[in-house]
């Protein structure tokens, strides 16, 4: 079930070249080339300088990064059944904050590709883990965690997919997710995560 997840790596790796080519833009400034057009219209909608806008790069590509190696931490896990609610509840909140952070980095067909891919293994995650839910087969308040930290995430994707044009409303609506409010915040959740794994520690160690 949790295979639905994984991110394919030629996705992060796509995102990445296409970073490096806009950095190498920033370095060698041509005003007319297109490349360079749309890094000024970035930093004038940023309300930013050039400058500023590659340091801003700089930290987009070190959490890109982050995440990368974190994704395939993750997939490695999933492979060998192995995976942590508290990595699960970090790998998504470090994603939601590359969403919400760096949207507008997405503008391209490479960012679009990311964000509706991410769009499809969340929703289809979330209602698996929703129907496993239901039948008993997850451990008590795993299931609550990881559907309480696919809330956070699916509402950044929505938004983020909205705005780079990576899904129609139409679509949105199509999802028939329902109410997807968290009730609980990434501190709490991160909380609730780390308590589910010193359990599982302390009962094999039993």
């Amino acid at each position: 079930m949790v295979h639905s997840f994984i991110l394919p790596q030629e996705t992060i790796a796509s995102i990445q070249e296409r970073l490096e080519i806009l950095e190498r833009c920033l370095n060698d400034v041509n005003p007319q080339d297109e490349a360079m057009a749309g890094l000024i219209e970035l930093a004038n909608n940023r309300q930013i300088s050039l400058s500023q806008l590659g340091e801003e790069f700089k930290q987009f590509r070190y959490k890109l990064n982050k995440f990368s190696r974190l994704s395939q931490e993750f997939d490695r896990k999933v492979e060998q059944d192995e995976l942590e609610v508290l990595f699960f509840v970090r790998y998504n909140f470090i994603f939601k904050e590359v969403l919400d952070q760096y949207w507008d980095f997405l503008l391209n067909k490479e960012g679009r590709e990311f964000v509706k891919s991410m769009m499809t293994a969340s929703v289809s995650f979330y209602k698996k883990i929703k129907i496993e839910a239901n039948s008993g087969s997850y451990k008590k308040n795993e299931e609550y965690i990881f559907l309480e930290t696919l809330k956070h995430v699916i509402q950044s994707l929505i938004i983020a997919s909205l705005r780079v044009n990576a899904l129609s409303e139409e679509e949105i609506d199509a999802l028939d997710l329902g109410d997807i409010t968290p009730q609980e915040s990434e501190t709490m959740l991160t909380s609730l995560a780390s308590m589910r794994k010193w359990d599982w520690v302390y009962r094999n160690l039993a």
